[in-house]
């Protein structure tokens, strides 16, 4: 018996997963296409055709220039003298031993590694540590883009979903001026939705297992990707080879010492970031000194819940996306899975309060799939925000000079309400997201 196709529609990404008893759906059709642009069956990527649009070309090129702008003429936030530290750590005491000394050094063994040959390379070249630090991921960007081109491939607005993310603030800022890994994890995240939607599970279990040489929020899609999966053969080998691979440059340490690394990377929790003032720079705790204005009786019942939340945080973020994966475990289209991580990943912006603003780098792709209000809200809140910030912290439009975070401990009262704005958004996103999904369910 064939697959059911009756749920397909016109536009991006509508592939369902087929079962193991079912024929395989042309590519084009899962991506939305007509019968009559279904000429091939391939899963190899494409490239935009060079006769695309003038103004694809021109937005390519305008990514690009500002790409270089950032990378050689910014000097970054203090991510990059963290990272410059942490790799020269590495280099005088070796991985292990600087996990000892420095218990703020929570990134994985590879990547600490890898940066580590990157300050050694700017020692012998001459080149800019920060500008090696960055270049990577801005690169990585472009392949982020190309994904979601291939993603899209079968939608008349594949070219415009590849220019605006290439040309998306945030996308801009993290990959080439922040000064840190976590553009990286978009590009795994989206490589892994692209192979999934080729049915290409083992590869994208691999792919995922590499985002966690990097850095671990990578996981956090894990459970919309497994409930996704049609049976528990393909989940079983889809986990299987994230485990493998991504254990597999943990081996070393953990054979050698594997409580420094329970310690430092395994078991981090994310960090509260706050100014100098105490001000935080994420997280609903922003609204939590509100309370205090409240009389004491309803002080008395609220206080306790705060004190659960902070103490149990993670465990209620992690609980909340679990719960949002499954019930939307129906929903197998790639699209409705692309939702599934975007909204799973809104539930940790808008519950937890341990990560800052640099973490909204690792959906940004994923903000394409719930449709044009939530990318264009997305986009002007959160995007808006961080420009703004780092505009302020940096002192001109362009992003020059000192990055002086510690120097602004009071901010304006537009940045203030720029941020409150972003973080409410994520987090009527959240809570919104998984009572939809809630009411579908029951009267499914």
């Amino acid at each position: 018996m064939g697959p059911d196709n009756s749920n397909m529609q016109t536009g991006p990404s509508n592939f369902v997963p087929p079962r193991r008893e079912k024929q395989p759906v042309d590519p084009q059709l899962r991506q939305g296409g007509s019968v009559e642009d279904s000429k091939e069956n391939t899963a190899s990527m494409r490239l935009p055709a060079l006769n695309a649009p003038p103004w694809f070309w021109a937005a390519v090129i305008l990514g690009v220039l500002i790409r270089a702008h950032f990378l050689l003429f910014t000097e970054g936030s203090y991510d990059v003298h963290i990272w410059e530290n942490h790799a020269a750590g590495v280099l005088t005491h070796g991985l292990i031993g600087y996990y000892h000394q420095n218990i703020e050094m929570n990134h994985p063994p590879a990547i600490a590694v890898a940066i580590a040959g990157l300050l050694r390379l700017s020692q012998i070249s001459g080149i800019g540590f920060r500008i090696l630090l960055r270049l990577p991921t801005a690169f990585l960007d472009a392949g982020t883009a190309l994904l979601l081109f291939n993603i899209f491939y079968g939608s008349r607005y594949r070219l415009l979903i590849a220019a605006a993310y290439w040309l998306h603030p945030l996308a801009l800022i993290f990959s080439a001026c922040h000064g840190n890994t976590d553009s990286s994890i978009a590009f795994f995240l989206t490589a892994c939705l692209f192979l999934l939607s080729e049915k290409r599970i083992i590869q994208a279990g691999i792919v995922l297992g590499i985002s966690l040489w990097i850095k671990l929020p990578g996981v956090l899609a894990l459970p919309a990707i497994v409930f996704w999966l049609p049976d528990w053969e393909d989940r079983l080998r889809f986990i299987m080879a994230a485990f493998l691979v991504g254990i597999l440059t943990y081996l070393p340490v953990l054979m050698m010492d594997p409580a420094v690394l329970f310690r430092n990377v395994l078991g981090y929790g994310g960090q509260i970031i706050v100014t100098t003032a105490r001000a935080p720079v994420w997280g609903i705790q922003i609204f939590f000194p509100s309370i205090s204005r409240l009389s004491w009786r309803w002080q008395e019942h609220i206080w306790p819940a705060v004190r659960f939340y902070y103490q149990h945080n993670m465990a209620i973020v992690l609980a909340a996306v679990v719960c949002l994966s499954f019930l939307r475990r129906s929903k197998k289209t790639v699209k409705e899975l692309g939702v599934t991580v975007a909204q799973s990943y809104a539930i940790l912006y808008g519950l937890s309060n341990f990560w800052s603003f640099q973490y909204l780098a690792w959906s940004i792709p994923f903000w394409f799939f719930p449709g044009k209000v939530f990318f264009a809200a997305a986009t002007v809140l959160a995007g808006g925000y961080i420009y703004a910030l780092y505009e302020y912290l940096c002192g001109n439009l362009l992003l020059l000079g000192k990055w002086d975070f510690i120097g602004h401990p009071y901010w304006p009262w537009y940045l203030l309400m720029m941020r409150d704005l972003a973080v409410l958004f994520f987090f009527g996103v959240a809570v919104g997201s998984i009572f939809r999904a809630m009411r579908r369910c029951r009267a499914a």
